[in-house]
Parts: C-alpha cells; sequence; structure tokens
C-alpha cells in the first residue's frame, strides 16, 4: 500500500477529513501523500479562517480596498461561496486586480512574436453566449513576423516592425510603429495607425477604415478606403512589462499564512515519492507547495475558489491535470521552472477567466499534447509553441514563438473578476487602475474613464465608465 493511501485512511478514521468551507456542505476528502516528517505545513487560519477581517472596515462593502488601504475580507463563508475578492496575505492587494491588469490581450509579448504557422484568435464570455465578440486581440511590444495566415479578431498594436509573408487580417484597429512589409494581401478591417514605411507590392495592404501616418508615400502604397491623415502617430507600448507581478514576493506571504494545516495537506505533498501518481483534492482555501515533481500522473481536484503557492518548479514527466469543479477558481503562482514533458489539462473551457497561472522562472516547456483553459502570464520566458494549440484564455510572455498552429479564444470575463481596487487608489497611469475604476485621473487617481484614451490598449471606454474591448465591427 503506498503512503497516499495511508494518509488518507489515518485523516478519515482518526480525524475526519475537515472542509475548508464548510458553509457549501463540500465533504470531499482531501489525500496528501508524503512524509509528515518533512516540510512544515504552514499556518492555518484558525477554525479554517482564512483571512481575518479587519475591524476599521467596513463589512458591508464585500470585499475591496477600505479607506485607510486596509483589505476587507469577505468572510470565509462568502469565500467559499465565490463571492468577493482573494486577497493576499499582508497586502491591500488581490488576486483579481492582477489579472485585470496582466490579461488585456489574447497574446502579449514583451520583445517579439514570430509565427512559422497560423494564428487565430477571437474572444468569448460565458456572460454572453451565443453573442459575437471582437476581443481577441494581439499586442507585440518589439516585431511582429509571419509567414503563414494570421486572423486576428481583436485589435493589433505592435511596437517593433510587422513583416507578413501571408495572408493578415485584423478585425479592429491596427498599429504598427516601425515599417510595415506587406508581403501578402492583407486587411485591417478598422483604421490603421502606421507609423513608418508601407513596403511590399502596392496596395496588397487594404484599409477598411481610415489610415493615420506621417509617410505620405503610404497613400499611394496602401488601399485606404476610408481616407486618410498625414501626421504623427503615437503607439503606446501595448505589453506592460517594465512592472512586472511580484511572484516571488506573492508566494512568500502564501507561505505565512495558508490552509494547509487546516486541510491536512503537506507542502512536500507534490515532491516526495515522486515516483507514485497522485491525485489530490483540494476544498476551497490557499495552499503552499515547495514544488511539484512527479514522474507518473498527477491530478489535482480542486472543490472551490484555491490559491497555490509554489516555491519552486513544477516538473512533470506524467500527464498533469487540474481540475475545476463547478464555480471554482484557482490563482496558482510559481517562483520556479515549469516542464510539462507530457499532456497536460488545466482549467475550465466554460470558464477560462477562473483559472489564472503566474510562472517566475525564465523557462517554461510544455512538449506533450495541450489541453489549457487558463490564463499565463509568463514574464521571463520564452513560450515555445511547437505542437498545435487551441487554448482558452490569454498568453502573456517575455516571447512568443511558433511552429504549430496556434488558436487563442481571450475570454473576456477576466476584465470584470472581483478585485479589491475600488477607486480612489494612487496612480501614475491606466496600468496602476482597474475595472471599475480603471482610468488615472489627473488628480493622481482611479476613477471611471471617460474617453478611450483613459483606457490600456486595446480597451475602449464604455458607456458605465469602466475600459471593455471594443464591440463586433
Amino acid at each position: 500500500m503506498n503512503r497516499t493511501i495511508v494518509y488518507l485512511i489515518v485523516g478519515v478514521m482518526a480525524f475526519g477529513i475537515p472542509a475548508a468551507c464548510s458553509s457549501t456542505g463540500n465533504s470531499s476528502t482531501n489525500a496528501s501523500s508524503g512524509s509528515s516528517s518533512t516540510g512544515s505545513s504552514g499556518t492555518g487560519g484558525e477554525g479554517g479562517v482564512l483571512f481575518p477581517s479587519s475591524s476599521s472596515a467596513s463589512s458591508s462593502s464585500g470585499s475591496g480596498s477600505s479607506s485607510s488601504g486596509s483589505v476587507i475580507d469577505a468572510g470565509l463563508e462568502e469565500f467559499c461561496a465565490g463571492k468577493g475578492a482573494i486577497p493576499i496575505p499582508g497586502t491591500t492587494d488581490c488576486t483579481g486586480d492582477i489579472g485585470k491588469k496582466v490579461f488585456l490581450f489574447a497574446m502579449c509579448s514583451c520583445t517579439d512574436l514570430t509565427s512559422q504557422n497560423t494564428v487565430d484568435t477571437d474572444s468569448m464570455d460565458a456572460a454572453k453566449p451565443g453573442q459575437a465578440l471582437a476581443g481577441g486581440s494581439v499586442g507585440v511590444n518589439g516585431n511582429y513576423t509571419s509567414s503563414a495566415p494570421n486572423d486576428i479578431q481583436g485589435a493589433l498594436i505592435v511596437g517593433g516592425a510587422l513583416d507578413t509573408m501571408n495572408s493578415h487580417n485584423v478585425l479592429q484597429n491596427m498599429t504598427i510603429a516601425g515599417t510595415s512589409h506587406v508581403g501578402a494581401p492583407a486587411t485591417a478591417k478598422s483604421d490603421a495607425y502606421l507609423g513608418a514605411e508601407v513596403t511590399g507590392p502596392p496596395n496588397f495592404l487594404t484599409v477598411s477604415g481610415k489610415m493615420y501616418t506621417p509617410i505620405t508615400s503610404n497613400v499611394n502604397q496602401v488601399n485606404e478606403l476610408g481616407g486618410f491623415s498625414i501626421g504623427p502617430v503615437t503607439v503606446p507600448e501595448p505589453c506592460d512589462c517594465k512592472d512586472p507581478v511580484d511572484i516571488a514576493g506573492i508566494v512568500a506571504a502564501f507561505k505565512g499564512s495558508n490552509d494547509n494545516l487546516t486541510n491536512m495537506i503537506l507542502t512536500d505533498a507534490l515532491t516526495t515519492m515522486p515516483n507514485y501518481a497522485k491525485d489530490i483534492t483540494l476544498p476551497c482555501g490557499r495552499y503552499y507547495f515547495d514544488g511539484i515533481v512527479v514522474n507518473n500522473p498527477a491530478t489535482l481536484r480542486l472543490q472551490g475558489r484555491t490559491v497555490i503557492a509554489v516555491d519552486g518548479n513544477i516538473n512533470m514527466s506524467g500527464p498533469l491535470t487540474i481540475e475545476l469543479a463547478e464555480g471554482a477558481e484557482l490563482d496558482l503562482f510559481v517562483t520556479g521552472t515549469v516542464f510539462l514533458n507530457n499532456a497536460a489539462t488545466i482549467g475550465s473551457m466554460t470558464s477560462p477567466k477562473s483559472t489564472r497561472i503566474y510562472i517566475a522562472g525564465n523557462d517554461v516547456t510544455m512538449t506533450g499534447k495541450l489541453d489549457l483553459s487558463a490564463n499565463f502570464y509568463l514574464p521571463n520566458a520564452v513560450f515555445n509553441i511547437t505542437n498545435d494549440l487551441e487554448m482558452w484564455g490569454a498568453l502573456f510572455a517575455k516571447k512568443i514563438s511558433s511552429s504549430g498552429k496556434v488558436k487563442v479564444h481571450y475570454d473576456e470575463g477576466i476584465l470584470k473578476i472581483p478585485g479589491c481596487q475600488g477607486g480612489d487608489e494612487p496612480c501614475t497611469d491606466c496600468g496602476d487602475c482597474v475595472n471599475p475604476m480603471p482610468a488615472c485621473g489627473a488628480d493622481g487617481t482611479c476613477g471611471p474613464c471617460t474617453k478611450d484614451q483613459d483606457c490600456c490598449p486595446p480597451l475602449i471606454c464604455d458607456a458605465l465608465g469602466e475600459c471593455s474591448p471594443p464591440p463586433p465591427k
């Protein structure tokens, strides 16, 4: 009998397995594998309490920031019922605010994006079933090079040069700071902002809207159906890579405040005895692990809202499955590198917004069949796509390179997930603010937007004063 089964039997017979969120009636069993003599289990909340309520804050607001800047906790019962934000211990921040700041594009590269195969993006939102949406935008701080057909059902913003050698279609505005080499017929179905010369055969680029450019020769080079305007073009840097998420700091916070002890989950449960398969059920709560190293199949079954902080590497030789029950959420923070050398199934296709993954390491390798329904933040890693990939969610990376076909279905619902920020936070630009108060005002505080320029690209200001993807054309 392996040790995983032994711990399961002892837990049920001697203690019972406490559910972190007893108010939900969840009686799932937790299975923890590893030696009880190794690895501290961290500090659990008293009686399963995840986040102590702030006595100085008004509880009537649910979750958010108090006027003093202290985090207001939704309380354990509300937390497990899926209400309110998920605070980061010892800070005034919540995980939802991070997700709303970094996942604005279907694909975002801090440097270059190079594609040797097709790239297709579109968007969805579970709150708008059946509606045609147009939020599948692509942002590239460096150069964008593509040798195969691209179909972007959103905006395209490139801080460097564009080089296309096959058909290239962009539904929303196309904005290019550097030279645009168009080697095959391409269409910008809205407006085009072209900061430098357009090269290639004349009229290969058709702009259905209006062309804005400082280069007069582009008038004869581009087939602009909506006219043109000659003047300076300012191209914002689409991906916020200068102010990265402090993943190590967040992991350290959850190392000091977690629910491993309450739910009898050892911190080395996913590194001890790596040659044994792992199947662990986690009730809602915050968990800290010293790594994930498994040479056989590993399955994590998340029963509610979950934070997993990994202070180390993820190295999987066997298949990895992270399964979310209906209504569950996951914020996964990893300080090290990630190697998935087998198949990986992560998240729920019906709710990609519910899974947010932040990896600090400079090497992220996924070589097996991927079934990804999650939002990935990899600010220090090159994401190499060698096999065909269809994913639901978003991809933010230091660099994106693909030789396989890529299709990304962006979940616009990520912009509406609960957070702590509610307005009046100090700011220097739109990157410091999130919905429902997404604009950095002249007084240096966050508030509602009043014009499109108040929003971080590619978003625009809607009638509610929030920043949203542009509507379909």
